[in-house]
């Protein structure tokens, strides 16, 4: 480990060479090569079928008993069932602040802290813990979340930063044509006529889980992006809400916005959130 620290900060000696590069070339904002869904294959290899083939073997049928729960489905069933993506907003009706602080308080605060020493034979240095309401790997809890609100009833239009401990909003200033701009992005990224009412940027503190993890530190980071954007479907859908992951984040842009470097607290995901316009036919 010694000779690493003279490759940069320390910032960046707590990075694997493989995860700062996956990290740079799958978002956008430190290079110019083709992202997205851009079917680059279309013409060369067949797509793949939505249902895998069935392996060969007897079949041993479950639909009997799946039958008889979905007499008596469960109301979190049913939330996994109703979950769809959302991407037109009705703009007429936009979230309220208090929808918005349930959403928050339901996906993502602090519930209790706690520390512990981590050993190794010895007493080591006594590290902080957090509890939130999605499982996070080693308990890091490395995921912030930043708000581009465009519309909510009760907020000003601007850039946030959710404080999970405090189960509040810090209003962070920046350039109007940044905060036009990562809202513009979100809304080409969805194919939707206009922005989301709020954008959610999903960041990482990414020393916080590199600290501890060798060589799949960024893969367990974004499996916690998983969880977390996972959260924020069910809980928006529970209220009453509609909600889209976003496939693309700037990391440069973000970095701008917020004035930290890319490589110590940067985007890593994004959730569009609002009150969905009521569609005959639901987006999945």
């Amino acid at each position: 480990m010694g000779p690493r620290l003279a490759e940069g900060d320390h910032n960046l000696v707590l990075w694997d060479f493989h995860d700062l590069l996956f990290h740079a070339r799958s978002t956008e904002g430190r290079h110019a090569n083709p992202l997205g869904g851009v079917y680059p294959y279309a013409g060369v290899v067949a797509p793949l079928p939505a249902v895998r083939p069935r392996w060969p073997g007897k079949k041993i049928n479950m639909r009997k008993f799946s039958a008889a729960h979905s007499m008596t489905i469960s109301p979190f069933a049913k939330v996994l069932h109703d979950r769809h993506s959302t991407r037109t907003f009705d703009d007429r009706s936009p979230i309220t602040f208090a929808e918005l602080s349930r959403v928050f308080d339901c996906a993502a605060r602090v519930l209790s802290t706690w520390k512990s020493n981590i050993g190794f034979g010895v007493s080591g240095p006594a590290v902080e813990y957090a509890v939130k309401p999605y499982p996070s790997a080693g308990a890091s809890y490395e995921l912030e979340l930043y708000l581009a609100v465009d519309k909510c009833k009760g907020l000003d239009r601007g850039f946030y930063h959710y404080d999970a401990g405090e189960h509040a909003l810090v209003p962070i200033a920046v350039r109007t044509h940044y905060l036009e701009a990562l809202l513009t992005g979100a809304k080409f990224a969805l194919d939707a006529p206009a922005a989301p009412q709020v954008l959610i940027t999903i960041a990482a503190r990414f020393g916080r889980i590199s600290w501890k993890y060798c060589s799949l530190a960024y893969a367990l980071l974004l499996k916690d992006v998983g969880v977390l954007t996972q959260t924020l479907y069910l809980i928006a859908t529970d209220t009453g809400l509609g909600g889209c992951a976003v496939g693309t984040t700037n990391i440069d842009l973000f970095a701008k916005m917020t004035g930290i470097e890319f490589h110590v607290e940067g985007a890593v995901g994004q959730f569009a959130l609002g009150r969905g316009l009521k569609m005959g036919a639901t987006e999945q």
